[in-house]
Formats: structure tokens, sequence, C-alpha cells
């Protein structure tokens, strides 16, 4: 009977792991599923910038213009959340997004884990291990 009401608890808590809130969910590879409709700010490259520089947050809402050098880029659920400094042309990445939103959609804010600057893999001495870290900084 014991034995139950460990694997029970062990599942629960096991499922309960993978709920999350509005935050997004991180993949192996440290990328971010949106889990709500998402807006993030891109520069004319395609370059993810800080939010604050596209302005208005309530202009995430669908229907928003192309006439600043700053842009809305609108990630639907399920897609990936570009972090700062990913450029969203960039083929490897994956990220399926458009700067078009639809209409009459509500857009979140991005995760506070996708603001941050990816660094690129660093090589380690010894059986060809590498690793990545992420970089907190302000453009």
């Amino acid at each position: 009977m014991i034995k139950k009401k460990l694997i029970l608890t062990s599942a629960m808590a096991a499922s309960l792991s993978t709920l999350g809130g509005c935050s997004g969910k991180s993949t192996k590879d440290g990328d971010v599923v949106a889990e709500r409709d998402t807006a993030v700010c891109v520069d004319q490259n395609g370059t993810r910038v800080e939010d604050s520089r596209c302005g208005n947050p309530g202009m995430r809402s669908g229907g928003g213009g192309m006439a600043s050098a700053f842009l809305w880029y609108y990630v639907g659920r399920g897609g990936l959340i570009p972090h700062r400094g990913d450029n969203i042309n960039d083929p490897n990445r994956g990220f399926n997004g458009s700067h078009f939103a639809s209409k009459g959609t509500q857009y979140a804010a991005a995760p506070a884990s996708t603001n941050v600057v990816r660094s690129p893999a660093t090589s380690r001495a010894g059986f060809g291990s590498s690793g990545s870290k992420y970089a907190s900084s302000r453009s």
C-alpha cells in the first residue's frame, strides 16, 4: 500500500512540475515555447531587442502598423520565442511568427526568461563537451 502512495506521489509531482504559468516552457536547448500568443520587439534586420523599443505595450493587439525602426513580431501559441539577440530570419532557429498580428488577438509580453542574450557554445577540454550560457545585458 505504501508503494502505491509513493508511485502516485511521484506521478503527481512529475505532472505538477510540467505545469507552467504564462511564462512559456523551455526546451532542452533553452528555447522557450509560447504558451500564449506572444509579441516581441525586433529591429528592421529581424534581431530581437528589448520590447520597450517597440513603444506602447497596448500596441501588441492585432492591427499595428510598421512605420517604426522597431517592429512587433507576433508568435502564436506553440511557437518558439526568440531570445534577445536572436535573429528571427535564422533558418536554423525555426521561428515561425509574423510581423502581422491576427485581428482581435491579444498578445502577451514575452517571458523574462527570453530577455537574455544567448552566447555561443563553449568548448571545454576533455571528452569534447560543450556548453552555452545566457547573459543578461542591456542594449
